[in-house]
């Protein structure tokens, strides 16, 4: 009887390999799913506590080099520069949309704060870089922020879209802006190579979320208070 065993083992050996080789695939696969849900929320989300400051030189290149792809409003002689890169397919960007109006309605109108936006879509969201460039195209007409908080107000409805081309158009109608006038810029290059040099400049200020609020040196991510922007604004501005 000795004799039979090792064909026996060797038997239950092979029925059991398959059912073993497909529980090892479903964990390794398990875990490399895992493995994208964590990177990709690590590069969307806020990460707690990170504030930092940049360089004189940084802040030198920002205002001779780079302040130029961003769109502004405000005195350049301002005593205090906002600067917010920004996603708009980011829900927490969309929550924070209201603050930056109200920084622009109130900050640069008292001439405290001079507020710079820079677009900075995420790999992840798959619409964000085409609604920047139609924000850029908006604005060609003269309706960048009245069509940006239009894509932040109806975010929901065009992410959700597999191409949100007609939902951006109907944003034109509602906002004034000429329709064949947006697609043909929106078909265009120039604005597709302005969204990409944002994207590069966050890449290089090596900013991890969206948004990012710049006040002055000083870098935030995620969605500050109005009251905290303010009351930031006016230490550095007292402080000059």
């Amino acid at each position: 009887m000795s004799r039979n065993h090792p064909p026996r083992q060797a038997s239950l050996y092979r029925a059991l390999l398959p059912g073993a080789l497909i529980l090892g695939a479903l964990i390794v696969i398990a875990l490399f799913i895992m493995w994208l849900s964590n990177s990709s929320q690590a590069e969307a989300e806020v990460a707690a506590g990170s504030n930092d400051q940049l360089s004189a030189s940084t802040m030198q290149q920002l205002q001779q080099d780079y302040d130029r792809y961003g769109v502004a409003v405000g005195a350049v002689d301002a005593p205090v520069t906002i600067r917010e890169f920004a996603d708009y397919q980011c829900p927490a960007c969309a929550s924070f949309a209201p603050t930056a109006a109200r920084i622009r309605n109130e900050l640069v109108a008292s001439g405290k704060v001079r507020f710079i936006f820079f677009d900075f879509p995420l790999p992840m969201h798959d619409h964000a870089f085409a609604a920047a460039v139609a924000a850029r195209c908006a604005g060609e007409q003269g309706q960048y922020w009245a069509y940006q908080e239009a894509l932040f107000a109806k975010q929901q409805k065009w992410a959700a879209q597999d191409d949100p081309t007609p939902v951006f158009l109907d944003l034109a109608v509602e906002n004034g802006i000429d329709v064949q006038q947006l697609k043909q810029c929106m078909a265009e290059d120039k604005m597709r190579n302005l969204v990409q040099k944002n994207r590069d400049l966050a890449q290089q200020l090596r900013l991890r979320a969206t948004p990012t609020i710049i006040i002055g040196n000083k870098v935030i991510s995620g969605a500050l208070s109005y009251d905290s922007i303010k009351a930031e604004v006016e230490h550095q501005a007292g402080q000059q």
